[in-house]
């Protein structure tokens, strides 16, 4: 694991994805296959092999209290390209620090914080998150915990992330689920979205596997090796993206109404 400090030249940035992002952290040590996040090494000339490297932004939070007062309100999503609970956060420290100073900054009814993890580390910071606005997302593709340990092997196992949910739940803690990606022949929508609304979550998303060349290049293998049987549905989702796409998000919304349990949206990278 190649680990290192870096400086960073802001904490919240101005996003696509919502308005601000919190990214503590450059590269992730989860190790997840699937992840499609690697296109960050293009654009900082990274070598190391994804999931091989974390750069820990150790300056990060000296920007932070300036930029909650000069930005305008807004959603701050804690992370978009790293997880901010890797492991690594045990000894940095990172993410707690960041909540630290928001939780002591006159400016922090003008922000909304969504945070999104497979960590159970997050934990940690829950006499924090009952003193913001704040929603806590567990991300979470399927149950097995031997499947999990081969696809994401250094996050937490599902059940942890079940437990998590549930306890943050019963502290009163605004919690959501995020299905993600749905992969082709191994994630039970149905199996996931049950445990999901036993563990009392508000509303769940549901993103489809990135069929990103990286990405299908390090699945591949893995199916091969260790889901033979359902590679023949992992190529048959990847050489008909359109009609797997509509699949899912019919049974996605079938689920919806069983459970009750609202879809905020289906996610979909390609179309």
């Amino acid at each position: 694991m190649n680990l290192k400090d870096i400086n960073s030249k802001a904490c919240m940035v101005k996003s696509k994805l919502t308005d601000y992002v919190i990214n503590p952290y450059t590269g992730c040590s989860h190790g997840c296959n699937y992840c499609y996040a690697d296109f960050i090494k293009r654009f900082q000339n990274i070598q190391d092999k994804w999931g091989n490297f974390v750069y820990a932004k150790t300056n990060c939070p000296e920007f932070l209290e300036k930029e909650l007062k000069k930005n305008k309100p807004g959603t701050i999503f804690m992370s978009s390209v790293c997880d901010c609970y890797l492991p690594e956060e045990k000894e940095f420290k990172l993410t707690r620090k960041i909540f630290e100073i928001m939780v002591k900054s006159q400016y922090k009814s003008k922000f909304k914080i969504e945070i999104l993890t497979k960590s159970s580390l997050v934990q940690r910071d829950f006499d924090l998150f009952k003193q913001l606005n704040l929603e806590l997302g567990m991300s979470i593709n399927q149950l097995n915990k031997k499947t999990a340990s081969i696809i994401e092997p250094n996050a937490s196992s599902p059940e942890e992330r079940i437990e998590t949910l549930t306890k943050a739940k019963a502290q009163g803690i605004k919690t959501y689920g995020f299905i993600s990606p749905v992969l082709p022949g191994i994630t039970d929508l149905d199996e996931v979205f049950s445990a999901l609304k036993k563990a009392g979550v508000e509303y769940v998303w549901v993103e489809l596997f990135n069929m990103r060349k990286s990405s299908v290049d390090r699945m591949i293998p893995i199916y091969k090796e260790l889901f033979q049987e359902k590679l023949e549905e992992f190529m048959l989702a990847k050489e008909n993206q359109k009609e797997w796409h509509d699949k899912i998000r019919n049974q996605a919304r079938e689920l919806e109404k069983k459970y009750n349990l609202p879809i905020k949206e289906v996610v979909v990278h390609g179309e």
